[in-house]
């Protein structure tokens, strides 16, 4: 049996690798891509439907579950997996992508306030004063219990070098540290978090800290912020050759179809993106070549499901006609059903990705991802 937390490379093609990370809740086959459940639940499915869409590893929001209902009633509740029912693997994050989106903007007031102990900011749902720093965040996630928990870091515009370079890195790493000294709960895995904007050199650096820290797993944090999707990409060139073959590679908060394969391609084992379900309840279907915006009147008495090729429950059981006439209706099922279809999308391509890894054949499988993208879009 596989010790906990051990990462077995099973394949690798290039830097695209297949493997298997081992959890409190069971093996993590990889490369996977996690759907987000920011409120203890991944909107408008069960569960059980998360199953059936082959779902292996859910997202929390520690910043949101913190907030509401609280984390010392999610463990009085027997942690986070009993409390909403998923019995799989688990990832919370830390929060610090969060409280960046508090900085305001656009003439708004900030929030929230950074300092080198940790950040003080208001609630988003009453406007109270809360105060995260390294320590705080290791007790909310240890009460949530999560199998995989982020380090606190300081997530900031991917452009500005010398805030990067002077502030952000430093308070990043020593929050890592702080993280690495206090965390204590031994069926959770502990991940750190690399910074450095859109610059190779801080990256680097950000890597070189971290693993010198000794984590048992690394994301890739700062990314689908703001640059552009060659600067993303370009990052990850430059970030993912720094970190230990051994160790799971996490891209945090990017997934889309193309992001996914593009991302294994440099190197990455885990992903999370609330895209494919927020579309989904915005009548947006995701296909492998492109989406579909199911409020289009075109498919107003067209009898083929969303997409031919599409297995899910959705797809087998469903017209194109039916789900439009659920959202133009605005009946919950709706966004119910494209939910499972977007994410049966992701998960099946997912899947795909990872044998052809397994084959010897990635290569030729990007290639064939690309030139079908060219095709069936709108």
């Amino acid at each position: 049996m596989a010790s906990l937390f051990a990462f077995d490379l099973v394949a690798r093609e290039g830097l695209a690798r297949a493997g298997v990370f081992h959890t409190a809740h069971g093996p993590l086959p990889t490369p996977v891509y996690a759907p987000v459940g920011t409120q203890a639940t991944v909107k408008a499915v069960t569960p059980r439907q998360l199953q059936e869409t082959g779902t292996s590893l859910v997202l929390a929001n520690t910043y949101h579950l913190y907030l509401r209902p609280g984390d010392a009633l999610i463990a009085a509740l027997g942690g986070v997996h009993r409390f909403m029912g998923w019995d799989g693997p688990m990832l919370t994050d830390s929060g610090g992508f969060q409280v960046f989106s508090l900085a305001g903007g656009d003439g708004k007031q900030s929030l929230r306030k950074i300092d080198d102990d940790g950040v003080t900011f208001r609630s988003h749902i009453d406007g109270r004063t809360h105060r995260f720093t390294p320590e705080k965040v290791m007790e909310i996630e240890q009460n949530l219990g999560a199998d995989i928990a982020m380090v606190l870091d300081e997530c900031s515009a991917p452009d500005d070098y010398g805030y990067l370079k002077r502030q952000a890195l430093p308070r990043t790493h020593a929050w890592a540290e702080r993280c690495r000294a206090v965390h204590s709960r031994p069926d959770q895995a502990l991940f750190g978090i690399v910074q450095g904007g859109i610059f190779p050199d801080l990256r680097q650096a950000s890597a070189e800290a971290l693993v010198a820290l000794g984590f048992p797993g690394y994301a890739i944090g700062g990314l689908s912020v703001g640059e552009s999707k060659a600067e993303m990409l370009a990052t990850l060139d430059a970030t993912t050759p720094a970190l230990p073959e051994d160790k799971p590679r996490y891209l945090m908060g990017v997934g889309t179809p193309e992001d996914l394969v593009e991302g294994v391609a440099r190197g990455i084992d885990i992903f999370d993106c609330v895209l494919p379900t927020r579309v989904a309840r915005n009548g947006q279907a995701l296909l492998r070549t492109g989406k579909y915006n199911m409020r289009n009147a075109r498919f107003a008495d067209d009898p083929a499901p969303i997409n031919e090729a599409c297995e899910c429950y959705a797809c087998r059981g469903f017209s194109r006609a039916y789900i439009r006439h659920l959202f133009v209706a605005k009946e919950i099922l709706g966004a119910t059903l494209l939910t499972i279809h977007n994410l049966h999308t992701m998960l099946s391509l997912m899947s795909d990705v990872r044998a052809a890894v397994v084959a010897g054949r990635f290569t030729d499988f990007r290639a064939a991802f690309w030139e079908a993208r060219e095709g069936e879009t709108e």
